[in-house]
């Protein structure tokens, strides 16, 4: 019985795992979550924007071309863009937003309401009618102190209200304070409204004046000392999916590929994870876009190409220099271990007896040289391009610029074949040099015998040339020092986007 309940068990876990691969392999399905994955970002874009949108979703107009300068002034043009069957739709999203009517203003334009009814019912000279248009001129003045626009952070909005309304009845009272108070108070006045048409006062205020008060809206605030947001009811179905995905995928991989885990997979889809971030959520377009090029819905080619060339560029600088850097950098310990005084100069005191009558040095160091250029190097090439294309990519794997950009998409092979080219061609230039330079020339090979051994006496016998050559060495490795500063640490930026420039016209 525990037998055939293994047997099941693993026949159960087998299905499993190849269901999940071929779920990983359908187009049809990448190209769905990267269509949710779209919708989500839209929604997102949406939610980002609708509070500093929201003048116009519920107002569905926009002023083009309103300029105020000092005195000039142009009124714009104004647009309507929004249908008002979309608005009523589109403003529902204040409930999302936990955006409900502020408590003063809703009740000002309610009061305004009122008083149009009782004109038309009981005429302006009505008791009621006087009430009203009293109400209004407290509330009036109570708004223009208080600014119940400050907690949506509309100031702004009241300022444009006081200067309409101080600009509207100008020609109508004297004000010499020029008070937003006195000509917001005076409007709501009997003889005001009786003497300048009734009917042209109220659609001044229901045109210019209604739209910005409201505008004006009240958030509460959460436990959490944020305003209150329900959006994360809206994104987590859609979160839900993309991560399932996710999950899936990781899955997937790490059973696709041998010596890859799951922790390795989830680190292989990177940008999946900023699905997850509970901010910054304008983020997620870079998953977005990598999601539509996986489905083939997005043909990021051209964008590849072009990042990858800045990359390829920034690497090669980085490499070229820290390469010339550990170069000079070991020459400079050469030259302070005082090598260069140990090759050129006999440090033994006694005479040296000659039993060949042979520079063995020379023979020795012809020998070498040959054995190295005819037998050793030809045998020996596979491993040191293994050698070379390991210094090549760690010098790249190591570099900050590539550590940065390793998990971008087709970046991950980059090392390896940059450096397999690399060690290749760079091993090739330097068999054939030491081919060329080791073509069978007796007379060369003799003048450069009697150069050697001139020059070692020469350097013996001389008593000031020991202190001339610490000199020597001293200035070299000032001289090194100055180079490393002056010309490999600013390694010219323009040489190499030269050379990129030329790659790009070859290519193209």
């Amino acid at each position: 019985m525990k037998n055939n309940k293994s047997v099941n068990s693993n026949q159960k876990l087998f299905f499993l795992l190849k269901l999940f691969n071929w779920y990983s392999e359908q187009l049809f399905i990448t190209r769905i979550i990267a269509i949710i994955s779209v919708l989500n970002l839209g929604i997102v874009f949406f939610d980002l924007s609708y509070i500093a949108l929201r003048d116009i979703w519920l107002n569905g107009k926009i002023t083009l071309g309103k300029i105020k300068i000092a005195s000039f002034e142009s009124q714009g043009l104004t647009v309507k863009i929004i249908p008002k069957s979309w608005r009523e739709i589109i403003i529902k999203y204040d409930e999302i937003k936990g955006i409900i009517p502020h408590r003063d203003t809703q009740q000002y334009l309610e009061e305004v309401k009122r008083l149009e009814k009782s004109i038309n019912q009981n005429t302006l000279n009505s008791e009621e009618t006087a009430k009203i248009l009293q109400n209004l001129r407290e509330m009036s003045a109570n708004m223009i102190s208080q600014d119940p626009f400050r907690i949506a952070n509309k100031s702004g909005t009241l300022e444009m209200i006081k200067n309409r309304m101080r600009e509207h009845m100008q020609p109508y009272i004297d004000n010499p304070r020029d008070s937003s108070t006195v000509a917001i108070t005076s409007f709501w006045t009997k003889n005001h409204l009786k003497k300048n048409n009734i009917e042209r006062q109220l659609n001044f205020f229901n045109q210019k004046i209604k739209p910005l008060i409201r505008t004006n809206y009240f958030r509460p605030i959460g436990e959490n000392g944020e305003f209150v947001d329900y959006f994360g009811l809206i994104d987590f179905p859609f979160i839900l999916i993309i991560f399932s995905d996710f999950i899936i995928r990781c899955i997937a991989i790490s059973i696709r590929y041998q010596g890859v885990k799951f922790q390795d997979a989830i680190l292989w889809r990177w940008y999946d994870l900023i699905f997850l971030l509970p901010t910054f959520r304008w983020l997620r377009i870079i998953p977005v876009i990598i999601r539509l090029d996986e489905a083939e819905l997005l043909d990021s080619k051209r964008i590849k190409k072009q990042l990858s060339q800045g990359f390829v560029a920034q690497i090669a600088g980085d490499i070229t220099q820290i390469v010339i850097l550990r170069i000079v950098n070991q020459i400079q310990k050469t030259i302070k271990q005082g090598e260069i005084e140990k090759i050129l100069f006999n440090e033994e005191t006694k005479e040296y007896i000659d039993l060949s009558g042979s520079n063995e040095t020379v023979e020795i160091i012809k020998l070498l040289i040959n054995l190295v250029a005819y037998e050793m190097l030809p045998e020996i090439r596979p491993e040191v391009e293994i050698l070379l294309t390991y210094i090549f990519e760690k010098t790249i794997i190591e570099s900050p610029i590539y550590q940065n950009i390793e998990h971008l998409p087709g970046l991950k092979t980059f090392p390896q074949n940059i450096s397999n080219k690399l060690a290749t061609q760079s091993y090739q230039i330097f068999l054939n040099t030491i081919n060329n330079m080791l073509k069978e020339d007796p007379i060369f090979q003799q003048h450069i015998e009697k150069i050697i051994e001139k020059s070692s006496k020469i350097m013996n016998l001389r008593p000031n040339t020991r202190y001339e050559i610490n000199k020597i060495e001293e200035l070299l490795v000032i001289f090194l020092e100055e180079v490393k500063v002056n010309y490999i640490q600013q390694l010219s930026h323009e040489d190499i986007e030269t050379l990129m420039d030329e790659t790009r016209a070859i290519n193209n």
